[in-house]
């Protein structure tokens, strides 16, 4: 009777299953369910969207997990979606398919197998694409999950978006551009924008289509002309983020000075502001050097305060939401007394931690120097900061007449714009490829830009997969009892499982 009984229950739990989706989640951020945001994504969709996903189906370990996951994603979604998400799965190789998933810009790999105890190269199919009417939009390769939600949300978005938005790089004046020093910038870009460079040309304004400028390490000023330019951008109501080294740094000849532009002056009419210095922090990178003794010289790994790891984000803001600890190199910090009078608002969005401290020219970068206590007395300076709020234009009485070119056919001069976003940052290698190989500040950048786009729904679906918790801000004392509980910790449960199992045989043989 009991077995039959238990067979109809496994039953009806199948069949109940198959109409309704549940999931149970016990991880501390639910990495194995879908973010609210892609919940609301999913339910939104008005139209089918179809998923092709081009999956060999002997894929060796570890990718066979990924694939695994991945499907159980998509089911997922196409639960929220109310059935608009349509997937199919398919082998290019079994099916002769493989065409076609190289037309839609998914690769073969090889990767390593081990069959009949032999080590072989075995060509796969791990890539899978978003079809919506005449739009596509592929994910070329799944070799990890870390940012899979993410990629799978991006990617339904911008194939089922009436617009996407503009994003300009600011070229002309010694910014960082993307084929000098935003490469990965530029490809983490490309998954959800339109990227474009910007050279401003005297007597003309910047394209009105573009949504957000970024302004990334400028080191030549800046001419009245294009000082109009980005000042009725802003007074048009396009969103602003500004990323400026105040202090010109060359670590490999370990030089430091005063950076001398006009950038400041001018950002300055927007509550941009910049304190004097380098801040350091002892919360912070560390990078080899070499260092001689003698005749002998050797490579010895060393603190450089001067390379702040940021961890102290506003909870408030979201631009900084459960990001882990990002890289600031050589970083300055903000005024934030600019914005005063100016009927601004200016929210810092992260903080060096409390025991940080600001050095000023003459600067000392020697990594080699011996940095004490007392230079870490200085509060948290704030590093980034969202401005919002009603911008005055810098430029009341018009447009400069000393670099117009047929002023006739020039807009009329807009004076001010009711409500803008601005964000600054006290650093433009934050952005560089060289700082972006830390996940944290890919997601902190296209952070500030989904925020000066309003495509705030991203950012929390990011941000939950970079998340850090590292074992250094644990004491050393807790971090010495964790290490040996791990070690002894288990041992000692199973001779205290076999003393107690020992002990009740005992008991059991003395009552009978």
């Amino acid at each position: 009777m009991a077995a039959p009984l238990f067979i109809g229950i496994v039953v009806a739990i199948y069949l109940l299953a198959t109409f309704f989706f549940v999931r149970f989640d016990i991880t501390d951020e639910r990495l194995y369910s879908l973010s609210d945001a892609s919940k609301r994504l999913a339910e939104s969709l008005d139209d089918p969207v179809v998923c092709k996903l081009y999956f060999s189906e002997e894929i060796p370990a570890p990718y066979n997990a990924n694939a695994r996951y991945l499907k159980d994603q998509l089911y997922e979604y196409r639960a929220y979606s109310g059935g608009q998400l349509r997937f199919e799965f398919i082998d290019p190789v079994k099916t002769e398919r493989e065409q076609e998933a190289q037309a839609l810009g998914i690769p073969p790999l090889q990767v390593q197998a081990i069959e009949k105890d032999k080590m072989e190269l075995k060509k796969v199919y791990m890539g899978l694409a978003f079809l919506y009417e005449d739009k596509k939009e592929v994910i070329p390769v799944v070799q990890s999950t870390r940012n899979l939600e993410y990629e799978i949300s991006s990617a339904i978005r911008k194939v089922t978006a009436d617009k996407i938005p503009i994003v300009g790089l600011l070229a002309g004046h010694g910014e960082l551009e993307r084929a000098g020093g935003l490469e990965i910038l530029s490809q983490a870009m490309d998954q959800l924008f339109e990227t474009r460079p910007v050279r401003i040309v005297p007597g003309e304004l910047i394209d009105s289509k573009i949504d957000v400028l970024l302004i990334i390490g400028p080191t030549e000023s800046v001419g009245s002309w294009d000082q109009y330019a980005i000042d009725q951008f802003l007074m048009r109501g396009g969103r602003l983020a500004v990323f400026y080294d105040p202090v010109v740094t060359q670590l490999q000849e370990q030089q430091a000075m005063d950076r001398q532009t006009n950038w400041p002056g001018f950002l300055g009419y927007y509550g941009i502001g910049f304190k004097p210095g380098l801040v350091i922090d002892s919360r912070c990178a560390r990078i080899g050097v070499t260092q001689q003794q003698g005749n002998l010289r050797f490579q010895n790994v060393v603190e450089y305060p001067y390379l702040p790891q940021v961890s102290q984000f506003n909870p408030e803001h979201l631009i900084g939401k459960d990001l882990g600890a990002v890289d600031f190199p050589f970083v300055s910090p903000l005024d934030s007394t600019r914005v005063d009078g100016a009927g601004l608002s200016l929210v810092p969005i992260c903080w060096s931690s409390d025991r940080s401290g600001l050095r000023r020219a003459p600067y000392d970068i020697s990594p080699v120097q011996r940095f004490l206590q007392t230079d870490f007395t200085e509060p948290g300076q704030i590093l980034a900061a969202a401005i919002t709020g009603r911008f005055s234009s810098a430029f009341p009485n018009g447009a400069p007449p000393d670099s117009m070119i047929n002023s006739a056919v020039l807009p009329p001069t807009l004076r001010e714009v009711t409500d803008n976003r601005i964000v600054a940052v006290g650093d433009a290698d934050c952005a560089s490829d060289n700082a972006l190989r830390n996940p944290a500040n890919v997601a902190f950048i296209m952070n500030v830009i989904d925020w000066l786009t309003q495509e705030e729904g991203l950012i929390a679906i990011r941000s939950r997969n970079v998340t850090m918790r590292p074992l250094e801000e644990v004491s050393e004392g807790n971090r010495t009892l964790v290490k040996y509980a791990n070690v002894f910790g288990p041992p000692l449960l199973v001779v205290l499982f076999g003393v107690w199992r020992w002990q009740s045989r005992r008991r059991r043989k003395a009552g009978a």
